[in-house]
């Protein structure tokens, strides 16, 4: 009797068991804004990004890198409309201001992973331009971080 019990148990345990884990897996949190480099009409991969974002309290540091053709880039998710970011490719050369404004939405993901916002209608315009010449808009909106966004021109 305490051998069937013991399995009918061990049974109940294992079926219960047999859903999903509650994990947020890559791919349904916020998209970024995925961003590439283009000198005239060819792909560029810059020496060096010195990239700064305002997410609401000045301009931040969020990349100091080498060698590289793309970045990618979290947005704002407050309902302000727009984030600023300022591009440079050395630390003595004046930034370009890039506003990127947009309309958010939220959408409801799961459990594990909340909410995420969803950006459409996005649109650049260069408010400075010092290094960046000009700005491509690639998509208008972001909702994965797949496709190119933005291309910037030098």
């Amino acid at each position: 009797m305490k051998y069937i019990f013991g399995s009918l148990l061990s049974l109940f345990f294992l079926f219960s068991c047999a859903s999903d884990d509650d994990i947020c897996v890559s791919g349904e949190a916020t998209p970024r804004m995925k961003i590439k480099f283009k000198q005239g009409t060819k792909d560029l991969q810059l020496t060096r990004l010195i990239l700064e974002v305002d997410y609401g309290d000045g301009p931040k540091n969020v990349a100091d890198i080498q060698r590289v053709d793309s970045i990618m880039v979290p947005l704002r998710v407050d309902e302000l409309g727009y984030t600023d970011l300022y591009v440079r490719t050395s630390p003595t050369s004046t930034a370009s201001k890039i506003r990127i404004a947009y309309t958010s939405e939220s959408k409801y993901v799961s459990p594990a992973c909340g909410i995420k916002k969803l950006y459409n209608e996005v649109n650049s315009s260069l408010e400075t331009s010092s290094e960046v010449r000009s700005l491509e808009q690639a998509q208008n909106q972001i909702t994965d971080e797949l496709p190119t966004h933005l291309y910037l021109v030098f």
